[in-house]
C-alpha cells in the first residue's frame, strides 16, 4: 500500500521508537503503544527481474504497522529529510552534498520501503540515511536524548554478463538518403542504458574523419518507453536555409558524398553489459527533398472479399517508419476500426496491413494523420523548410486525410 503523509510519519515515529526505548518525554501518552523493543535494519530488496532493479527498506517491529499515531501537521517534502538516499558518482564531488535520490515511499506489513524513481547503476555506492532527529521534528516530539542518525552504504557491483545486446535496425533503411534527412532511428534488441548516448554514436565522412557536433544533442534523450529505441535527430538549424548555423557551419551531409553512422559497442545496455558488437550503416546522400508526401498519388492494391489477403499502399518514396507505424490505419465507411497487423517494406516505401478477419465487401477508408513525414521532415501538409505560421498547402479542417476503396 502507498503510505499517506500521516502513515508515513506515523510509521516513522514508531520506527524512532524502537531506538529510543524509554526516552520519551513524558507529555506524550503512549497508553495504545505496545514496547518495541527491535532495531530496524536497513537493507537492498529486488523488485524487479532486471539485476539493478531494487527498493531500500527499513524493517521496524512486528507490532508497529498496527499501531500508527497521528502526527502533527507536515509536508511531503519533509519525508526524504528523515529517510534518503544519496549517490557518490564522482570522488572529487561529495555525495552529502548532491540531493536525495528521487523516488516513492511504501509499506508492506512492518516493512517501510524506499522505490527509487529510476533502477540503480552499478559501481556506485548508495548512501542511506535514516535521520531519527529530522523524525523528531517532524512528528512533534518534544527533544529525545541520545537520538542518532543511522546510515548504511550499498553497491551493486556490475555482474559478469557476456555480452548479448545488439543494434537490429536502424531506419531509413536504405543507403540513399536525402542531404536534408532529419533524424535516425537506432532499435537495439534489449533496454539500453541512458544517457551520455552522443559519446556512443559517430558519423564519419568517406576518409574516416569525424563530423563534429552533427546531431541535436538534447538533454532529454528520446527514448521509446521500452528503452529499446532512440531517436537521434540532425541539428536543424544546419538543415534549414537561412538559418545561422548553416550559414556559418554549412549542412552536416552533402549531395554526392557518403558516410558512416556508427554506433560503438562500448555503449551499455540497461545491465551495464556493452553491446555485443559495435553496428555500422553506410550511405551516400542524394539531393534535397523539398516536396510534401501527396496521399493523391499513392498506390492502393486492394485484397479481394472474403480473403486474409493483406492490404498494400505503395508511398511512391521512403516515409518516416515510427510515424507511418502508427498514424496510418483502415476504418469501414461507418467509421469502424478495423483490427489487424502493420508491416513496413521495401526501405519504408510499402505499408502492407494484415486484417485479423476476412475482408467483408463494401466501401472502406485509408485515414492518414498530418503528422505523417518523409525522411526529411516534410509533412502530408507543410513543408519542412517553410515556416510554421504560414497556411498549410493541402487544405483540411482536421487533423487527418482519407483515401477510399471498396473490397469486391
Amino acid at each position: 500500500m502507498i503510505l499517506s503523509k500521516s502513515q508515513f510519519t506515523g510509521i516513522l515515529y514508531l520506527t524512532l521508537l524502537s531506538f529510543q526505548i524509554g526516552c520519551i518525554a513524558p507529555s506524550l501518552s503512549l497508553r495504545n503503544i505496545a514496547p518495541l523493543t527491535s532495531v530496524p535494519k536497513i537493507r537492498l530488496v529486488k523488485t524487479g527481474s532486471d539485476t539493478n532493479q531494487f527498493a531500500f527498506e527499513a524493517e521496524i517491529a512486528k507490532d508497529a504497522s498496527d499501531q500508527l499515531i497521528r502526527p502533527r501537521g507536515s509536508n511531503a517534502e519533509d519525508w526524504e529529510e528523515v529517510f534518503y538516499v544519496q549517490t557518490e558518482v564522482s570522488e572529487v564531488l561529495d555525495w552529502k552534498a548532491l540531493p536525495p535520490v528521487q523516488g516513492s515511499y511504501q509499506l508492506n506489513d512492518n516493512n517501510l520501503f524506499f522505490k527509487p524513481l529510476f533502477p540503480l547503476q552499478f559501481d556506485i555506492n548508495y548512501h542511506v540515511t535514516l535521520n531519527t532527529l529530522k523524525a523528531e521534528q517532524l512528528i512533534g516530539l518534544e527533544r529525545i536524548q541520545k537520538s542518532k542518525i543511522v546510515e548504511k552504504t550499498f553497491r551493486l557491483n556490475k555482474p559478469n554478463i557476456d555480452p548479448s545486446t545488439v543494434v537490429t535496425q536502424v531506419y531509413p533503411s536504405s543507403n540513399s538518403l536525402p542531404e536534408n534527412l532529419l533524424k535516425f532511428y537506432v532499435h537495439f534488441s534489449a533496454p539500453m542504458s541512458q544517457g551520455n548516448v552522443y559519446t556512443h554514436i559517430h558519423l564519419y565522412d568517406s576518409k574516416d574523419r569525424k563530423i563534429a557536433l552533427p546531431f541535436l544533442e538534447l538533454g532529454e534523450e528520446l527514448w521509446n518507453p521500452s528503452g529499446t529505441r532512440i531517436t537521434i535527430l540532425f541539428d536543424p538549424g544546419r538543415i534549414k536555409k537561412g538559418l545561422l548555423p548553416r550559414e556559418n557551419e554549412g549542412p552536416v551531409l552533402i549531395q554526392g558524398k557518403s558516410y558512416k553512422l556508427t554506433i560503438e559497442s562500448d555503449w551499455p545496455d540497461a545491465s551495464g553489459t556493452p553491446l555485443k558488437e559495435s553496428f555500422t550503416k553506410t550511405f551516400s546522400v542524394t539531393s534535397p527533398d523539398n516536396k510534401i508526401p501527396s496521399p493523391n498519388h499513392w498506390t492502393v492494391n486492394a485484397p479481394k472479399s472474403g480473403t486474409k489477403d493483406p492490404l498494400m499502399v505503395d508511398f511512391s518514396e521512403p516515409l518516416d517508419h515510427a510515424l507511418i507505424s502508427r498514424l496510418i490505419w483502415i476504418e469501414t465507411s461507418a467509421q469502424k476500426f478495423i483490427e489487424g497487423s502493420i508491416a513496413i517494406k521495401n526501405s519504408e516505401e510499402y505499408w502492407i496491413f494484415n486484417p485479423k478477419e476476412p475482408w467483408e465487401p463494401g466501401d472502406y477508408k485509408i485515414v492518414i494523420e498530418t503528422k505523417i513525414e518523409d525522411l526529411a521532415g516534410n509533412t502530408v501538409v507543410r513543408p519542412f523548410e517553410v515556416d510554421r505560421l504560414e497556411s498549410p498547402k493541402e487544405k483540411t479542417n482536421e487533423g487527418f486525410l482519407r483515401i477510399n476503396f471498396t473490397i469486391k
